[in-house]
This record gives structure tokens, sequence and C-alpha cells, in this order.
């Protein structure tokens, strides 16, 4: 059914709890998945055009998790002005049929991603999304 999995992270634990339920659901049903990690844009150049440890470090754990598991994966970091914008533009982008993500984040920026972005995507987003608790 479904064969491209997108998994938006903030690194936090509760979203890596998701990402590898996704994993593990992409193995049983053999679909790919992507990794995502939203920057959200400080309009400074200077910093907006900076790699982003956080990120790195995110997207690393989900392609370890992914190789692991002998799941196809690819890991993208995008600048966007909002998180929610940025998962539905990438999941259409790269035919994502379906969203896993986690309810809240752990940190202030986790809170925002992973909260709010949540909510969001379940009330305008097209394609299905799984919210992982």
């Amino acid at each position: 059914m479904f064969k491209h999995i997108l998994l938006p992270t903030d690194g936090s634990d509760l979203s890596i709890r998701a990402v590898t339920a996704g994993i593990e659901l992409a193995k049983s049903i053999n679909a790919k998945v992507t990794g995502l990690f939203v920057n959200e844009a400080t309009y400074i150049s200077a910093i907006d055009g900076q790699p982003n440890p956080r990120a790195e470090s995110a997207l690393a754990a989900v392609a370890q998790l992914a190789k692991d598991a002998g799941v196809t994966s690819t890991c993208v970091s995008m600048l966007g002005e909002t998180p929610q914008d940025a998962i539905v533009r990438l999941a259409k982008a790269e035919g994502c049929d379906l969203i896993i993500m986690g309810t809240h984040g752990r940190s202030k920026v986790g809170k925002f991603i992973l909260g709010s972005v949540a909510a969001s995507l379940l009330a305008d987003c097209e394609i299905p999304v799984l919210l992982y608790r």
C-alpha cells in the first residue's frame, strides 16, 4: 500500500522513536524512507547558509537506523519558512505516500516542529499522516 514514507525529525528522543517505528513499518511493507530535518529560516544569510550540526546528527541517526534495518533511505535538510510547508512540499516532490512523525518534541524547537506542526498536517495535508506517541 505505502511505498515511500517521509520521516520528519528534530533529533529528539520522541522523534527518533517515531523514526524507528516508521523504519520498522517500511521494512515490513518493503517501502523506502526519506528523513527530513527542517531548518527554520532566520533570514540572515550568514546563518541560513551554514551547516546545522543538529540536522546532521538527526539525519545521520535516520540513515543509520534505516541501514541497520535494511531499508532504502535518503535524508534531506531543508530551509523552510514553516516546517509544515516544507514537509508537505518535500512529500509531494518526492512522491511520499505517508508521513510518520512524533507528536511532541523535547526542546523549544522540537515542541514547535513536532507539536503544532503535527496538528497542522492533520488539518491541512492531503497525504496520510501517522502520528507516533
